[in-house]
């Protein structure tokens, strides 16, 4: 497990050419959202998908009138290590969701980038964030332990969109 964790920290840190300083783990609760944190970004993003623990393995990514929020689960109880970045054009607010000791969420130091590592048991681990009316989010390094996390096992918004490719951008409408 050390080196799906080491893994993830790397690219992090080569994302952002080792400027990436990352704060303590996220304990505070997220501020509530701004009006334009609550205005809507594309569609493919936006609503609340059915995902529960056990749903198809993967991430899910989706955004409503609390802000963005990403979940992971997988179909059994094996452990599966899921890790990425998600970057912003505004500083994010965090709240993680049902994480365990294992589990990682930290905002790089000026709060635009956002790494998480989640070690899953088959059940919802994930993190409720904020963009300070950010225009765009890019999300990348998405792995499921050491390989690539497929474009097939990100699921975006209530209708579960696939993105084109890994990394993809977001965009504020």
């Amino acid at each position: 497990m050390r080196s799906v964790l080491t893994r993830a920290a790397t690219a992090a840190t080569a994302l952002t050419a080792g400027a990436l300083a990352l704060a303590a783990p996220a304990t505070a609760a997220t501020p509530s959202p701004s009006a334009c944190d609550r205005a809507p970004w594309e569609v493919k993003v936006q609503g609340t998908p059915s995902v529960a623990a056990g749903s198809r393995s993967g991430d899910y990514l989706f955004h409503n009138s609390t802000g963005f929020h990403l979940r992971v689960t997988h179909a059994n109880h094996d452990m599966r290590v899921y890790s990425g970045l998600v970057s912003s054009t505004a500083p994010m607010h965090i709240d993680p969701v049902r994480l365990e000791r294992s589990d990682t969420v930290r905002l790089s130091a000026d709060h635009r980038t956002m790494l998480f590592v989640f070690v899953n048991h088959g059940y919802i681990d994930g993190v409720n964030f904020h963009t300070d009316c950010a225009a765009r989010l890019v999300v990348s390094h998405l792995h499921v332990g050491n390989r690539d996390l497929p474009a097939s096992q990100v699921y975006l918004g209530a209708t579960k969109a696939h993105p084109a490719r890994v990394p993809f951008a977001v965009h504020r409408l």
